[in-house]
């Protein structure tokens, strides 16, 4: 019944995913057709939005690719990939505007910034150790069940849930993060007029979806976790 319950919680997020690239793609692609009224470039907004939050000493790069925009507080440079570098479309704004929002997030010592830069190094070795940590302990625990379990195999799962546990927590903690970015770049725009009034609804859609992203991520990583964690009292019930 317990494994019933994940492929119904993993397909539901499955279809969640593919409906939120699909509208990601989509909010990009018409955004990225219409330019913006004020006809600004998405260089000149990062500049404008640097300057009007006193952050000093942040450059703005090329990227080559698509969506490969990002901060780097590291090398203080912000990316702008070919279809925001340079570009006066409404998406190229809204994208530019976000990453520039993790510049001032940087700036500004947010608390909630922080935690995510100290667990990001963490995060992908965390997602996948994890899981195999877990079944490799399950495995164990198993086999010594038939020869004097010792408890090690529970102990190898546990800390393979803890390890797991980080990644889920960066996920946890990304989510408010990226909102944040985005309704600090969708004030700005909206109080600079870097695009028309009219333009803002499409402006906010390319932000929202951009940020759904990390709900499905937050979402999968859950189910994962809730899977784990049955693994594991599944073979502690049967010890």
């Amino acid at each position: 019944m317990d494994y019933f319950i994940y492929i119904i919680a993993a397909g539901i997020v499955f279809v969640w995913s593919m409906i939120v690239q699909t509208r990601l793609k989509s909010n990009v692609a018409r955004g990225s057709r219409i330019r913006a009224a004020s006809g600004i470039t998405a260089n000149e907004v990062v500049e404008q939005m640097l300057r009007e939050h006193d952050v000093m000493g942040i450059t703005i790069e090329h990227k080559p690719g698509q969506m490969t925009d990002c901060y780097s507080p590291k090398e203080g440079k912000i990316y702008l990939s070919d279809t925001t570098y340079g570009q006066d479309t409404i998406a190229a704004i809204a994208i530019a505007a976000h990453e520039c929002g993790h510049a001032v997030q940087d700036h500004e010592n947010m608390a909630l910034y922080e935690f995510r830069q100290l667990l990001a190094p963490f995060a992908g070795i965390s997602s996948r150790v994890g899981p195999w940590l877990v079944i490799i302990g399950v495995v164990l625990s198993a086999y010594l069940d038939r020869n004097g379990d010792t408890g090690f195999g529970w102990t190898l799962s546990t800390i393979g849930i803890v390890v797991y546990f980080v990644a889920f927590l960066f996920y946890l903690v990304m989510l408010p993060v990226e909102r944040n970015a985005s309704s600090r770049a969708y004030k700005d725009m909206k109080q600079a007029g870097w695009v028309s009034d009219d333009q803002l609804s499409l402006a906010h859609k390319v932000l929202r979806s951009a940020g759904d992203t990390y709900a499905v991520a937050l979402a999968s990583s859950a189910v994962t976790l809730i899977r784990l964690l049955a693994l594991r009292g599944g073979r502690r019930g049967r010890r």
